[in-house]
């Protein structure tokens, strides 16, 4: 028998398929009105008159105190998760990911809220990301190593928002060895990935699709501002007369440089270390032009209360972008802000381009990779923006 946790009438109606903004899968602590327990783990979720609504997992320190496992009464047990986990990785086999470093498991999206599962080559990186999935991770362990057999699993729980789940913050191999550094393929280059410290599990992999598309679309001489580890420039040099990386940490400018010798595009690629917003200040007073400018900035609004100052930073640097721009340039503009909606990135586009007399003429908008999919009834899964677009005068 399961503990039970009953909700308010708001919160069902935000929970319910078919009610306005319904079918969200989280329930907040400020709609709990009873519960028979203050341990994490799975719980049974009623309503008002006791109506069943859903089994979840129960985060007590967390502002998300429930995310939603199913809306059946099924037994979840090990099997279920089985289940759950080798449904996803068929997904992603079916998908013909184009690179040897993926996401297997995308927590809310694939039905299993807080488990991110990264592959890179043969070696998998695991986060579990609430203290209602945390009881179960030497089960997701054994799971993963039953469907992938791989050489090692690294535990990379080394992220702030456990906090928020009074969870610790762990990094360790629980499986196999895991080596510091490994070569991943992704379309017809190869990457550096630093397992244990790289950014996220290790690497972008949201960007990828952007990374392939911006290699196809990106011509003349480019700039590459906010660089990280050069993915970006080094799809981008293939087609490209040349490519400007910009960066301000110098252990990323290292990086870039060991991707571009990795696949012979040393030639093509130069990086000067500098703050972006910086460089395209100064750019812009020197009268430098360029044929395509990408910008990949890391969040500028982590909540909600950021928003004004973020607006201004994404319009910063997008305004400069588009004055150092040739006639007819392109502009690759992505923000990974949850944050800041597709609707304040199209204003902040807009206000931008007036204030830059100039016109834009839309390539395609694009969102996270393939294997980061997206629920319509839970935005927070959907943070990633991407923007191919002509800069043209006014």
């Amino acid at each position: 028998m399961l503990p039970t946790i009953n909700i308010t009438p708001k919160g069902v109606q935000w929970f319910q398929r078919g009610s306005p903004r319904g079918g969200h899968p989280w329930i907040y602590a400020t709609d709990i009105v009873s519960k028979t327990t203050d341990v994490p783990g799975i719980v049974t979720v009623f309503g008002p008159n006791q109506s069943f609504l859903a089994q979840a997992l129960y985060s007590p320190a967390s502002q998300i105190a429930l995310r939603i496992l199913s809306r059946s009464r099924e037994t979840i047990d090990k099997k279920w998760f089985e289940g759950k986990i080798a449904a996803s990785i068929k997904k992603r086999n079916d998908l013909e990911i184009p690179s040897t470093a993926k996401r297997l498991v995308f927590a809310e999206a694939d039905g299993i809220p807080s488990l991110i599962v990264d592959q890179y080559e043969s070696y998998l990186v695991v986060q579990t990301l609430s203290a209602g999935l945390e009881k179960f991770k030497t089960e997701i362990f054994e799971i993963l190593k039953k469907l992938l057999n791989p050489k090692g699993i690294l535990e990379r729980n080394d992220v702030s928002v456990r906090r928020k789940e009074k969870l610790p913050e762990i990094k360790e191999c629980v499986y196999g060895e895991v080596p510091k550094q490994i070569i991943i393929t992704e379309g017809d280059l190869k990457f550096f990935v630093d397992l244990w410290t790289g950014q996220k599990t290790g690497a972008f992999l949201d960007q990828r699709e952007n990374r392939l598309f911006a290699g196809h679309k990106a011509e003349g001489n480019v700039l590459d501002v906010f660089s990280y580890q050069g993915w970006f420039a080094c799809h981008m040099a293939r087609k490209a007369k040349s490519v400007l990386c910009v960066e301000s940490s110098k252990e990323a400018c290292a990086k870039i440089l060991e991707n571009a010798k990795l696949n012979g595009l040393e030639s093509k690629i130069t990086i000067e270390s500098e703050d972006g917003f910086d460089f395209l200040k100064n750019a812009d007073r020197a009268g430098k032009h360029f044929d395509t400018i990408n910008l990949d900035p890391p969040a500028f609004i982590k909540t909600g209360a950021e928003r004004e100052q973020g607006f201004r930073g994404y319009k910063e640097i997008n305004l400069r972008a588009m004055k150092l721009l040739k006639p007819r340039g392109t502009l690759i503009t992505s923000s990974c802000s949850y944050h800041f909606s597709i609707e304040d990135f199209e204003e902040m586009l807009d206000v931008a381009a007036q204030d830059a007399n100039v016109d834009l003429d839309l390539i395609c908008q694009t969102g996270p990779a393939l294997d980061h999919p997206t629920l319509p009834n839970f935005p927070e899964g959907n943070y990633l923006k991407c923007y191919f677009l002509n800069v043209k005068s006014a």
